[in-house]
């Protein structure tokens, strides 16, 4: 979370991306606070807004 927030204010702060993500101001900065708990289609959207993606890849297990 510590990560994503610095990225947002890279990315021209929490109004930028909300808007870029399609989402409410008010609800970025509830899920980029200290106690915020993203769910994944947030969070995908502020990814996406950045540019980014989640991705789950296997573990090399050798």
């Amino acid at each position: 979370m510590i990560a994503l927030r610095q990225m947002t204010s890279a990315y021209g702060g929490v109004s930028a991306v909300a808007q870029a993500a399609d989402l409410n101001p008010t609800q970025l900065y509830r899920t980029l606070s200290e106690k915020g708990n993203p769910e994944l289609r947030g969070l995908s959207a502020i990814l996406k807004a950045m540019g980014l993606r989640l991705s789950v890849r296997p573990i090399d297990m050798d």
